[in-house]
């Protein structure tokens, strides 16, 4: 009777410690995503498809300006920056 005791136990706690595993190891990921758009997050709640929310949703960003990440280890970034120093 104790090895059974021993057995269960064991797979008590291991079965505890991949839950665990489970459940926390995607947060810090999940944290560090911007959160979404308040009328985006409510049409996905009201169960529209999502595929048409984010057609929307590029629709919308198609007429924004483009961003121009600055990355120093890039070669074609100086000719940005010399770009928007020539804007002065």
């Amino acid at each position: 009777m104790d090895t059974t005791v021993l057995i269960v136990g064991g797979a008590v706690v291991l079965f505890a410690v991949a839950f665990l595993v489970l459940v926390l190891a995607p947060w810090k990921s999940i944290r560090n995503e911007p959160p979404l758009d308040a009328d985006i997050e409510t049409r996905l709640l009201l169960g529209e498809d999502p595929a048409e929310v984010a057609a929307d949703a590029d629709a919308v960003d198609a007429g924004h300006a483009p961003v121009h990440i600055l990355d120093p280890e890039r070669a074609d970034d100086d000719a940005v920056i010399e770009d928007l120093r020539d804007l002065d």
